[in-house]
This record gives C-alpha cells, sequence and structure tokens, in this order.
C-alpha cells in the first residue's frame, strides 16, 4: 500500500514538472496573430521570440501583448537581461495613461503643422491642424506617438505695410491621446515683419524648419532658424504649412483615464 502511494506522488511530481517545462509565453500581434514560444530579449524596438524552433523578430510597435508563463514568471526575481530591460520603455499608447499619471511642465514636443497660418486669411482666434512629429515620451513611456493631432490657435494675426507690424503668433491647446482630446498649454511661437521685407521669429517656442509655399504672391522668404515665412507683396506674413515647431508644455497635463 505504502509502495502503491509513494508510486502516486512520484507521479503526480513528474507530471507538475512536464507541465511547468512545457509551459509557453504567448506573443499576440496586433494583427492577430498568436504564437506561444520563449521570449529571447529584445532591444527598444525589437521583441526576440522562439516559436516552432526558430526565433523570430517583431517590432515593438506591431505587438498587442507579451504574456508570461508560470516558468517565467517564477524567475521574475532574477536580475533581467540589458537587452529585456531596454524594451520596458516603450509602452502602447492604450496603456501609456495608466503607467504615466500626467506630462510635466517644461515638456518639450516637436510638433509639424499641416496647414499655413497666414495674416492674410487667419484671423485672433482661428484653429488650424498640425501633428507631433516625434514620439511625446515621458518617463520612458510613450505617452503620445509620432503623428498624434495636435491644434493650434492663433493668438495674433496682424498685417499692414508699417515695418515690424505683421505678426503672426499661434499657441498650440489641444492633443490627441489614443481617442481622446486633451488640453494643454503650450509657448507660443511665431513671426513678425522686420526691415527689408524680411522676418524673425517671436515668442518663446521655436520655428525650427520649413519650405518655401512659391505660390502667387509669395514675395520673399526669410529664414528664421531653418524656417521661412513669408512676406506676401510686403503686407501679409505666412508660416507655411509643414513647418516644424519645437514648444515646450507650459503647465502640468494630467492625463485621461
Amino acid at each position: 500500500m505504502r509502495t502503491s502511494m509513494r508510486i502516486s506522488v512520484l507521479a503526480l511530481v513528474c507530471i507538475a514538472l512536464l507541465s511547468a517545462a512545457a509551459a509557453a509565453d504567448t506573443i499576440v500581434l496586433k494583427s492577430g496573430t498568436k504564437l506561444e514560444g520563449t521570449y529571447k530579449g529584445g532591444t527598444a524596438d525589437i521583441i526576440k521570440f522562439e516559436a516552432g524552433g526558430a526565433i523570430q523578430q517583431f517590432a515593438l510597435a506591431d505587438v498587442a501583448s507579451l504574456t508570461f508563463s508560470a516558468r517565467a514568471a517564477s524567475s521574475a526575481a532574477k536580475p533581467a537581461p540589458a537587452t529585456a530591460t531596454a524594451a520596458a520603455p516603450k509602452a502602447a499608447p492604450a496603456a501609456a495613461a495608466a503607467a504615466v499619471a500626467s506630462i510635466p511642465a517644461g515638456t518639450k514636443i516637436m510638433i509639424r503643422t499641416k496647414d499655413a497660418v497666414s495674416t492674410a486669411s487667419a484671423k485672433k482666434g482661428s484653429t488650424f491642424g498640425a501633428a507631433l512629429d516625434s514620439d511625446l515620451v515621458v518617463d520612458g513611456v510613450v505617452v503620445a506617438p509620432k503623428g498624434s493631432a495636435v491644434y493650434g490657435i492663433v493668438i495674433e494675426s496682424k498685417g499692414g505695410r508699417a515695418v515690424g507690424k505683421q505678426s503672426i503668433i499661434v499657441t498650440f491647446d489641444k492633443l490627441m491621446i489614443g481617442n481622446q482630446t486633451v488640453a494643454i498649454a503650450t509657448d507660443s511661437v511665431g513671426a513678425q515683419g522686420a526691415p527689408g521685407g524680411a522676418a524673425k521669429k517671436i515668442g518663446a517656442g521655436a520655428i525650427i524648419g520649413g519650405a518655401v509655399d512659391g505660390g502667387s504672391g509669395a514675395a520673399k522668404g526669410a529664414a528664421i532658424g531653418g524656417a521661412v515665412a513669408i512676406l506676401a507683396g510686403g503686407k501679409d506674413i505666412t508660416v507655411p504649412a509643414n513647418s516644424l515647431v519645437e514648444v515646450s508644455i507650459r503647465k502640468q497635463v494630467t492625463l485621461p483615464r
């Protein structure tokens, strides 16, 4: 009887060990593909995963979830490889709010304008479209990826032929995070007419890239830190579409939950 019990206990132990050994990590791609295998580390941009006897690499942006088996979880107390640690900072935008509570004041963001903004057409209070030109990262977490919609508002628009009187000043007041519009407050940035039909930068932000729009009425382009503002016929000043702008968040932004 005791011999039989010993055999039964031994069999249960063997079954448990085999089950633990057979446990597999699971990776689910945004395309819907699901693979079971073994996580093999990664970098800030890729995940290495062994499935079907072959090690494959997946872009982190294409991964919906990575679930570790009981085997992997039991070894979590061991120091993680440097590559695995490097992969951790990149978080899916949907999970960013859970990982980060707010965007601190002073955070710099790079924005690419989608619409031209000109004293010829834009009045104070006019709005225009733009997008993040790089990932917005807080504490190593991607809060909003490159391409997320940003909305600007014109806070000053003055034309005229008097030197130094022409000016266009904007700020940015909305940012799309996931499917939600979040209110933000940024530095102001713009351009002002200068002697000789040129233009100079005004505001705390910076216009740091752009391209001349050679359409009708574009009399002269003036470089502003690599960007271009156009004085059309010496009267109106324009910041072209596709201008690259750098501004800072002025007030802490609480992220949606």
